[in-house]
């Protein structure tokens, strides 16, 4: 019989925005919509983490692929990026242990993920602009 943490882990989404959706839901009316800034600097900064990540895989630097991965870990946590925060937490696993060679797929497999994430937050974007 699986752990509790481990079925947590097979039943997660790939992406949930309920978080973020109910965050939407507390902000007073006709204020500027926080979870669409907070979405859109969290696709900004993923763009960016995903360049360092490529760099230090391509370049062998197992402390920048572990700074990186961790830090698109937290944030893709923070938004319900489930499938992003778990890839980034193998990547700095990969990085802390040194074996950078490895992370190439992960790389790749990551901005695939974000691939299918970009959509979704797209989205959750898009309705902060409804009236």
């Amino acid at each position: 019989m699986p752990s509790t943490l481990g079925y947590y882990l097979l039943v997660r989404e790939p992406v949930d925005v309920s978080g973020l959706l109910e965050l939407r839901q507390l902000q007073a009316p006709g204020r500027p919509d926080a979870v669409a800034r907070i979405v859109r600097r969290f696709l900004e900064e993923t763009d960016e983490r995903l360049v360092s990540l490529r760099l230090a895989a391509q370049n062998d630097d197992a402390l920048e692929l572990e700074r990186s991965a961790h830090a698109l870990k937290g944030s893709a946590g923070t938004v319900g990026a489930n499938e992003m925060a778990d890839l980034a937490a193998r990547l700095e696993q990969i990085g802390r242990e040194g074996h950078v060679r490895e992370a190439s797929a992960l790389v790749e497999e990551r901005e695939s993920a974000v691939g299918r994430a970009r959509p979704i937050f797209d989205r959750v974007v898009d309705t902060s602009r409804l009236p």
